[in-house]
């Protein structure tokens, strides 16, 4: 497998080295297979990619949260053209970054660690994260770096989580425009299965991206994704409202996105410890202004501490 070494610039002393490469695939997202370098950082430090397109700010080493924002970015490089493939999504998720800082504040206030945060700054339209490289469709090999920079910054927080901390939690963050005002809670679950009887879901944990949990916990999958302590459910006792939670348990045949390639990816079901959920963000009464998004990262931090405490035992106030 060909090694590869990607430019960074780092702040505060931050060190990385290369040690090696994995491939993943997933089949909603993409399906790709490209290498992703292993990379080691320091704590509490921030690293860039080239240009500063793309930022890893390091949490603390015994943080067991990931936030990513992917589909924020409104930067639009000359040496990145329009991805102008009929496949290719290129809407931009509005105020994702804003909203994922937020959380990441409110965090560190509630529990004194700090989580770790990727973000991508150039615009969807030039550089598609949350897809394989082959499906991508990106118009330059400038795009393709910039991937690979963000990818590396994924995975080099997930190795952290799990030598530090030995479990975590993943989320991705994103936005939506469906008709129903609601978090759509990403676990790779197929939707059928999602809609199915209990039994037939608890019978699929291995297709989750929360499959090292299931195997580790006392609750059933579907427990996990729509009973009293299932992430859905959290955030709706927190006034937000989500599918699938015990409040709301199937999407039925609403518009609904269960998780892309970086959810699959960094995930548990192809290994590991650390499990990974897709928040896709509704705008109105969540994230449309700085006040909404204060408020709403203050409520999905105490979800995802509640969730630690009652599925990890950590982050405990």
């Amino acid at each position: 497998m060909v090694m590869k070494k990607i430019n960074l610039l780092v702040l505060l002393g931050a060190s990385l080295m290369v040690v090696s490469c994995k491939k993943n695939a997933d089949d909603n997202g993409g399906g790709g297979k490209e290498p992703t370098p292993e990379v080691t950082y320091k704590a509490n430090t921030t690293v860039y990619g080239s240009n500063k397109y793309v930022t890893f700010k390091v949490g603390d080493a015994n943080s067991p949260i990931i936030l990513a924002s992917p589909h924020d970015g409104e930067i639009l490089p000359a040496s990145m053209p329009f991805r102008d493939h009929a496949d290719a999504v290129t809407v931009r998720d509005i105020n994702l970054t804003d909203l994922t800082e937020e959380i990441s504040n409110a965090l560190y206030a509630k529990t004194g660690l700090r989580p770790h945060v990727i973000i991508n700054d150039v615009a969807r339209s030039r550089m598609e994260p949350n897809r394989s490289l082959e499906e991508a469709y990106h118009k330059s090999e400038a795009a393709n770096a910039l991937w690979r920079e963000y990818h590396a910054f994924l995975k080099g927080a997930r190795d952290m989580v799990q030598k530090n901390v030995g479990k975590g939690l993943f989320l991705d963050m994103h936005g939506h425009g469906h008709t129903k005002k609601r978090v759509e809670v990403g676990y790779t679950v197929s939707i059928s299965n999602l809609n199915a009887t209990d039994a037939v879901l608890n019978s699929v944990p291995a297709t989750s991206s929360i499959y090292h949990l299931a195997k580790i916990s006392p609750f059933t999958l579907s427990q996990l994704i729509r009973g009293d302590n299932a992430f859905g459910t959290l955030l709706a006792d927190e006034g937000i409202p989500a599918v699938p939670s015990k409040q709301d348990p199937k999407p039925n045949n609403d518009d609904y996105f269960n998780g892309g390639y970086c959810t699959s990816t960094y995930g548990s079901r192809n290994g590991g410890e650390v499990s990974a959920i897709q928040l896709e963000t509704h705008g109105t009464n969540l994230r449309n202004n700085p006040a909404e998004r204060k408020a709403s990262g203050a409520k999905i931090a105490d979800a995802i501490i509640k969730y630690m405490n009652t599925h990890y035992n950590l982050l405990k106030k």
